[in-house]
């Protein structure tokens, strides 16, 4: 009983543990060992335990014949107590009259990651404020850059995502009352919830290390123009217009009449 316990706890830690790195992206580990979320862990793995529990003290065979051996039918109840325990802990009632209310088992786990979110938040905005890894960088430069890199690090990028964080540099372009480091500070944060803290670290050290770093984009502009002129001209100048047709030759025949009209005047070769 106590193997099928162990491989039933496996099971429901295992999608409590899921859960939150799905949910906690940049921060998988932290979320995972902190209080709340091994509280979290543990609710997900106290009910597969409880559920396998009941199954075996209410000696259910799931229709299977007696004849197939124990190690089947003790499969079946630990699979059947991880995944049913997993499924009913999500379970949400709605009430006809307030379609908003959700109750159900599904609220002892929104509260515990309720609890988990706001310890989360701290720790990441103690973190976060206490380096500065976009020192050197310029929003108004940069952002564009910056968001690009970051978005092209994830394999599979969220559209909605994407959506925000235009919405988020579309809002913060046109702020007047911040200064542009406080812009790419609040923008900063947000690709940090997106890719995490070291992602975006190594992200603007790469954008930093360019050669070009830290020109105008106007400056840019001007050095394409510059480029550009020169080739222009040298192209001007080997274009030269059209040759006119050259008109036909007419040779005189070697076989012309003569001058009195009435015989030929033979020519050599070396005449015509």
């Amino acid at each position: 009983m106590i193997i099928e316990m162990l491989f039933a706890a496996l099971i429901g830690s295992g999608f409590g543990g899921a859960e939150l790195i799905v949910r906690y992206r940049d921060r998988p580990l932290a979320a995972f060992l902190s209080p709340a979320g091994l509280l979290y862990v543990f609710v997900n793995t106290g009910a597969s335990v409880i559920a396998l529990i009941a199954i075996t003290a209410a000696g259910w065979t799931f229709g299977l014949p007696e004849t197939m051996p124990p190690v089947s039918l003790l499969i079946v109840r630990v699979l059947t107590a991880g995944l049913g325990s997993a499924a009913l802990l999500r379970v949400s009632f709605t009430l006809a009259h307030d379609r908003g209310i959700g109750i159900g088992p599904i609220a002892v786990l929104n509260g515990v990651l309720r609890v988990l979110d706001g310890e989360l938040e701290r720790k990441r905005a103690l973190s976060r404020l206490s380096h500065n890894d976009l020192a050197g960088l310029s929003f108004e430069r940069d952002h564009a850059a910056l968001t690009e890199l970051c978005c092209h690090l994830l394999r599979e990028f969220d559209l909605a995502e994407a959506q925000r964080l235009g919405g988020v540099a579309a809002d913060l372009s046109h702020r007047d009352d911040l200064t542009d480091a406080d812009k790419l500070d609040c923008f900063g944060l947000e690709l940090t919830r997106l890719v995490g803290e070291r992602a975006l670290r190594q992200a603007a050290a790469r954008l930093r290390d360019r050669p070009d770093h830290g020109l105008h984009p106007a400056h840019h502009q001007m050095v394409e123009d510059d480029r550009i002129a020169p080739v222009t001209m040298e192209h001007e100048a080997v274009a030269e217009p059209p040759m006119p047709p050259r008109s036909a030759v007419t040779k005189p025949s070697r076989l012309a009449p003569g001058s009195n009209g009435s015989r030929l005047d033979r020519k050599a070769l070396s005449d015509v």
